[in-house]
């Protein structure tokens, strides 16, 4: 029997068929495939990875109406004194009427440290009322994200018994979400493991925006274990998505993965802030530059961007562009690279000559009186305009005022 496979590719949906790789009719989809791939609820296949054979993959995805906007959000626990290291990205639809769509949550959280490999069990996880500052790297847990205040209820749960854990807690599941705090992620979708695999849920009651929305709270990571003492947090931001194609001169052993990390390192980003897409390198036919896209993402996109901007540009960056209130930044933090964008005028090119050259020489172009030439050799260039053209243009400008 043919073995078939759902794929999407910017919206537009088939079905793939292995042994010919033919592409059949959409109605073909919807017959043999709806009861066992659901798009909405707790097992939805929306914004799933599918591989195929011979390992390529494709995304499943849904389509952005016009009648929604898509709403991004980040945790970003990256504070070099917290207790965790990832994030936890969260995506939703909402729509204009005030209604809205599931909200996709991708986990990836380890312990600090490059070479950690510890693992932690059954972490509760609740987003809080309030957000964080220094106390997310308080030592003692009395003490730790005490900011953060209490778990974030605005539909008013169960506060007829707001002392009846017990109770709470056989109504509270994820065969009745409803019935759980807003805030209260782990009773809807059960406990997480800190240091092992990445996770992808999808929750039905958690809204990003609106008066009931979690953007600008926090989220708290609970104890391994079922704790309930605050093991880690982070605020809850705004998460953009900057695509930007770049173009660099190469260097002796240029690679993208080692241009990335020393531009993190002076940005201060972390790598889900800050990721170029590998798939996208080529190089110039010469072999002297390379092209690739990079992502900026976060609350901080756009600055990111322009810091980025100016350190390829030859500038210093004095302080990272990602700094968080309380921690210090290193001392021996680099403050520029060794990177150049590829195309156009070189920074030796209008630098290298440190002559000055009159304001006719550079009105006229003629900058090859004072040693001026594009490629550094010393030879004249052909001007912009020669001197008795630029005395033509002028007489014919004033005589135009005069009149």
């Amino acid at each position: 029997m043919t073995s078939t496979k759902l794929v999407t590719w910017r919206g537009s949906m088939a079905l793939w068929r292995a042994s010919t790789g033919s592409v059949v009719n959409i109605m073909t989809l919807i017959c043999s495939c709806l009861a066992q791939l659901p798009l909405w609820g707790g097992p939805s296949s929306s914004t799933r990875n599918i591989r195929m054979p011979g390992g390529s993959v494709a995304v499943l995805a849904g389509v952005t109406s016009p009648e929604a906007r898509q709403v991004s959000a980040i945790a970003s626990f990256h504070n070099p004194q917290g207790y965790a290291w990832g994030y936890i990205r969260m995506r939703q639809l909402i729509y204009f009427d005030g209604s809205f769509d599931e909200t996709f949550i991708e986990v990836s959280l380890r312990h600090p440290g490059t070479n950690n490999r510890n693992l932690t069990r059954r972490h509760n996880w609740s987003v809080y009322v309030n957000p964080v500052g220094v106390d997310a790297g308080v030592k003692f847990f009395q003490s730790r994200c005490v900011a953060a205040g209490y778990r974030w209820n605005p539909y008013l749960i169960h506060l007829a018994f707001p002392n009846d854990r017990d109770y709470y807690e056989r109504e509270c599941g994820p065969e009745v979400p409803l019935r759980c705090d807003v805030g209260d992620l782990s009773g809807r979708l059960g406990t997480i493991d800190v240091g092992d695999k990445r996770y992808v849920f999808v929750d039905r009651n958690l809204p990003l925006s609106g008066p009931h929305g979690i953007m600008n709270r926090a989220m708290i990571i609970h104890r391994e274990n079922a704790g309930v003492e605050r093991f880690a947090c982070a605020n809850i931001r705004p998460d953009d998505d900057i695509i930007k194609w770049v173009i660099v001169r190469k260097t002796p052993k240029f690679t993208a993965t080692t241009f990335m990390e020393d531009l993190r390192e002076v940005l201060g980003a972390p790598e889900w802030y800050l990721a170029a897409d590998l798939q996208t390198v080529s190089f110039s036919a010469d072999q002297q530059c390379v092209t690739f896209v990079i992502h900026f993402m976060g609350p901080q996109a756009g600055q990111l961007e322009l810091d980025f901007s100016r350190l390829l540009a030859g500038g210093i960056l004095p302080s990272p562009t990602i700094s968080i209130r309380g921690v210090y930044s290193d001392p021996k933090r680099p403050t520029k690279v060794p990177y150049r964008t590829c195309g156009g005028l070189e920074e030796d090119d209008i630098l290298g000559d440190k002559s000055d050259a009159s304001w006719w020489n550079v009105l006229t172009g003629n900058l090859d009186d004072v040693g001026y030439t594009g490629d550094g050799s010393g030879s004249s260039s052909s001007s912009f305009m020669s001197r008795p053209s630029f005395l033509h243009l002028l007489l014919l400008l004033l005589t135009v005022t005069l009149h």
